[in-house]
C-alpha cells in the first residue's frame, strides 16, 4: 500500500464539498421533514455505544488476518456467502445493546415512513454521483472496468455491506452519538470513529500510510452521516453507500483495494 496520491485527496475533499449541498438541495425537493430520532437515557446509551464498538474493533481486527477483499471483478458467490455472514456477526452486539434498553428499530433508522422518498433521495443522489464519475474519471486516467457476472455479485455484496455498516454505524451508533454530544459533535465523532474502524483492514506495517487511507475513508463517511441526517432514516445512506463501493471498486478503478 502506498500514500494516498494528489488528485485522489483532492477528489474526496471535492466530493464532500460537492456532495453535502445536493444532498440538502434533493431532500428540500423531496420535501422530507423526517422527525428526529428520540434516544431515551443518553448517558446509558453512550456506555453501550463504546462497548459496541470495542466489540466491533475486535471483530474487524480478525476480519483482517482471515479475509481479504476480493481483486478487481473476482466477487463470487463464495464472497457473498462470507459477507452474509460476517455482517450478521456485527449485529449480535448491536442487538444485544438495544434488547437490554428496550430500543425499537424506529431508534436505528429502521421505518418504512416516506419509504418511497427515501429511496428517491438515496437513487437519484447515486445516480448523480456515478454520473459525475462517468465524465471524470477517464479524464484523470482511471479505467472503466466494464460490466460482467462479477459486477452483479459485487452489487449484492455492496449492498448487504452498505445496509450493515449504515444499520450499525449511522443507524446505532450515530443516532446514540448526537444524543449525547449534540447534532454537531455527535455527526463528526461517529464519522471519526468509522474511518477509523477502517484501520486494521488497511494496516500493512506502515502507520502514516494506513493513517493516510483510512483518512479518505472519513470522506464517504461524512457524507453518508450527513444523509442519516437529513433523513433519520438508513435506507438513503444505505442505497448510497452500496453504489459508492460499487462504483469506486468494481465498476472503476477510484479506489485501490487493500
Amino acid at each position: 500500500m502506498a500514500l494516498p496520491t494528489p488528485i485522489e485527496v483532492i477528489i474526496n475533499i471535492l466530493v464532500v464539498i460537492i456532495g453535502i449541498p445536493i444532498v440538502y438541495l434533493l431532500s428540500n425537493a423531496l420535501k422530507l421533514r423526517p422527525k428526529s430520532l428520540v434516544i431515551e437515557h443518553p448517558r446509558r446509551e453512550l456506555t453501550l455505544v463504546f462497548l459496541v464498538i470495542i466489540a466491533l474493533s475486535a471483530m474487524i481486527s480478525v476480519r483482517s488476518v482471515t479475509y481479504k477483499l476480493p481483486p478487481w471483478l473476482q466477487v463470487d458467490a463464495i464472497d457473498l456467502l462470507w459477507v452474509a455472514v460476517y455482517y450478521t456477526t456485527l449485529f449480535i452486539p448491536v442487538i444485544i445493546a438495544m434488547k437490554r434498553t428496550g430500543q425499537n428499530l424506529r431508534s436505528i433508522g429502521i421505518s418504512s415512513e416516506d419509504k418511497w422518498r427515501m429511496f428517491a433521495l438515496g437513487l437519484i443522489f447515486s445516480a448523480i454521483y456515478i454520473t459525475i464519475t462517468g465524465i471524470v474519471a477517464p479524464s484523470i486516467g482511471v479505467k472503466f472496468m466494464g460490466f460482467s457476472t462479477s459486477q452483479a455479485y459485487g452489487l449484492i455484496f455492496f449492498a448487504i455491506v452498505g445496509f450493515g455498516e449504515e444499520t450499525i454505524w449511522r443507524g446505532y451508533i450515530q443516532t446514540r452519538l448526537i444524543a449525547y454530544a449534540g447534532t454537531l459533535k455527535g455527526y463528526v465523532i461517529a464519522s471519526l470513529l468509522f474511518a477509523l474502524w477502517h484501520f486494521p483492514i488497511y494496516y500493512h506495517g506502515v502507520v502514516l500510510e494506513t493513517l493516510a487511507s483510512t483518512f479518505l475513508v472519513l470522506v464517504p463517511s461524512l457524507l453518508m452521516g450527513y444523509i442519516m441526517l437529513r433523513s433519520q432514516n438508513i435506507i438513503p445512506s444505505s442505497i448510497f453507500h452500496l453504489f459508492w463501493d460499487w462504483n469506486n471498486m468494481l465498476l472503476w478503478q477510484l479506489i485501490r483495494l487493500p
